[in-house]
């Protein structure tokens, strides 16, 4: 699967144009990253931004069955605290295309996805797929 470049404005995991690092899950670690997916969630309001993101992690920490492509995930929120940017990195586009194949999204069919899908002031605009940044991809092979 031929990826395209990350938009100018991402820069790199912690750092996205306008947006500012709130939590971060998956910290660096030795496996090579081969698809960075950017998840963009509109909502609105800052409050809301945070709770949606904590909602987040809430599901991800009672995730019985995590899929093995997911590596880290760094959740930006845009100054105005009216956008999210989750910057999540997979071994491969392939694990991201597997891990969303159920129609879920990535995550089990439990009552904490379902909250973070179904959350109020909360709504899902885009999931796109990008290469990962090249100095990364040269780090990586060092």
């Amino acid at each position: 699967m031929t990826l395209p470049e990350l938009p100018a404005f991402v820069h790199n995991r912690n750092e996205i144009d306008g947006h500012r690092v709130y939590r971060v899950s998956g910290g660096r670690s030795d496996r090579a990253v081969g698809c960075v997916v950017l998840v963009t969630i509109e909502t609105d309001d800052e409050a809301t931004a945070r709770a949606w993101v904590d909602s987040v992690f809430v599901a991800l920490a009672s995730e019985p069955k995590p899929h093995p492509g997911g590596i880290s995930a760094a959740f930006h929120i845009r100054a105005d605290g009216r956008q999210v940017i989750n910057y999540a990195e997979w071994a491969s586009a392939e694990d991201h295309v597997e891990a969303l194949s159920d129609g879920n999204g990535v995550g089990s069919k439990s009552a904490d996805w379902r909250r973070v899908q179904n959350f109020p002031g909360a709504r899902g605009v885009g999931v796109e797929r990008y290469r990962p940044p090249l100095a990364q991809v040269h780090a990586e092979v060092e």
